[in-house]
């Protein structure tokens, strides 16, 4: 509570409900810059090559990134930028840069396979939360529209490979257990957050309230 208060008084965190949150979500942001410029800076390091990461790191940073505060605004018009939820939008931009920690720290080369099913799984779990704390879904239908964005990612690494020349795709087997992965992170994360009444006391303020 101490730490939050202090950070309360920085002239840019205190117009915030949650200057902690904000605070983490403006180095999750920077990291992923970084990160974006090393991929950029360093294309043909072995950490990167054969993955066209330049443009995708690009979209990332100043595409995807900026989804989450563009689409909250768009629901919740007249809302006040205080009420942001921080936290649900860090836990969204973790799905990027835990992935492009992978390939900066060079994980996926040195745990090839292994570090993949890892950030197939996680990603869709944190997806599930977010989708149902900032944004009003139900349980179920967060869970249902994480399962069918991780199909389409799926999707883009077999077709990227096929007109892009990438090497993404690790075959048949290796796909379907990510997507197994990815099928139990949805599972684990929505039966936590169905379960857990604290958990969903921490839902953003949102346009009707969900059943469960």
């Amino acid at each position: 509570m101490a730490r939050s208060s202090a950070l309360a008084r920085v002239p840019m965190l205190r117009a915030t409900h949650a200057p902690a949150g904000a605070l983490v979500n403006v180095l999750m942001r920077l990291a992923i810059l970084a990160m974006s410029v090393d991929a950029i800076v360093n294309g043909a390091d072995q950490r990167f090559a054969g993955k066209a990461l330049a443009p995708r790191d690009i979209i990332i940073s100043f595409g995807f990134a900026m989804l989450f505060p563009l689409f909250w605004r768009l629901r919740y018009r007249g809302r006040q930028w205080r009420e942001y939820p921080w936290w649900f939008d860090t836990l969204y931009l973790s799905l990027f840069a835990f992935d492009m920690a992978g390939n900066s720290l060079g994980l996926y080369n040195a745990f090839p396979g292994a570090f993949n099913n890892v950030t197939h799984t996680y990603g869709p779990a944190a997806l599930t939360i977010v989708l149902a704390g900032a944004f009003g879904l139900t349980t179920l239908e967060a869970m249902g529209l994480a399962t069918m964005l991780h199909v389409v990612l799926q999707v883009e690494e077999l077709y990227g490979d096929k007109f892009l020349h990438t090497h993404n795709f690790l075959g048949a087997e290796a796909e379907y257990e990510q997507f197994v992965g990815g099928l139990l992170g949805v599972l684990v994360a929505g039966g936590m957050w169905y379960a857990s009444g604290r958990l969903r006391e921490k839902r953003a303020k949102r346009l009707r309230r969900p059943t469960r």
